[in-house]
């Protein structure tokens, strides 16, 4: 068996249910304080409020207590995935990177077993807007993972393989036709203008006033970005970036040095 501290149960359970401090005082008869001073495992509920606190959650005592059977990965991996199938679809990516921040952080820690500089107790992704956390970055023998912005990146030190001469030289060109001011600033203005909606596409001139370059200089750096082009009824020409290469802003994020 494996126990959970009981502030953090009360916590978690309180966030799932999405209510306040407040909300959980009342329902129970109890000041603000209480539960503040609960969470913050500065001390504990009245044995007394543990059947009115599991039943208001929705749980048993046991559940409420941390008591469990310690998972299989196995089995975490198919309860994750009946999540996902039981979610609606558009929730699929938002739901993903939030367990990728759970899950960057349980490598950060190896397991919990390890320090990192933040509270582990504040269940991260669980709050609303997760993205907003600045960059943390950890690498190891047994792999690499970092969290910045609206990425999660984790790699398997076990299956690195080395790069062979044609993938470094593919590499390189790819790189190269980046390595330009506006370039980057094209490519995230256009990214920026048609990220919510893949239907979209935007003219030239709306990709001049994004990047603030002139149309020429547009017209330029856009061989250097795989585009998709389409016409307009009027026969103006407008553009997005291919499909199969919109990862590459998110992911150019990751490499900024800190």
């Amino acid at each position: 068996m494996e126990g959970i501290k009981l502030n953090e149960q009360i916590a978690f359970l309180r966030r799932q249910k999405n209510m306040t401090q407040e909300e959980l005082a009342n329902a129970l008869g109890v000041t603000n304080q209480a539960v503040s001073k609960w969470e913050a495992s500065q001390c504990c509920p009245d044995i007394q409020l543990l059947p009115e606190l599991a039943k208001l959650f929705g749980v048993s005592i046991d559940e409420l207590m941390g008591y469990r059977k310690v998972d299989t990965f196995e089995n975490v991996y198919l309860k994750i995935k009946s999540l996902f199938q039981a979610a609606p679809a558009e929730t699929a990516f938002h739901n993903a990177f939030r367990l990728g921040i759970l899950l960057h952080e349980v490598a950060c820690t190896r397991g919990y077993k390890s320090y990192i500089p933040w509270d582990t107790d504040k269940n991260h992704g669980l709050e609303d807007q997760p993205y907003r956390w600045g960059f943390s970055a950890c690498s190891e023998p047994e792999g690499t993972t970092v969290f910045t912005g609206n990425g999660v990146f984790i790699s398997d030190g076990a299956s690195y393989q080395s790069p062979t001469p044609a993938q470094i030289r593919d590499l390189y060109l790819s790189l190269e036709r980046l390595c330009d001011r506006n370039v980057l600033k094209v490519l995230y203005a256009l990214y920026d203008l048609t990220v919510h909606d893949f239907n979209v596409y935007v003219s030239l001139a709306d990709i001049a006033e994004k990047s603030k370059l002139t149309e020429n200089d547009v017209m330029k750096v856009l061989e250097n970005i795989p585009v998709e082009i389409k016409e307009n009824d009027h026969g103006i020409s407008l553009y997005r970036i291919t499909g199969c290469y919109m990862h590459i802003p998110s992911l150019l994020l990751l490499l900024i040095e800190r």
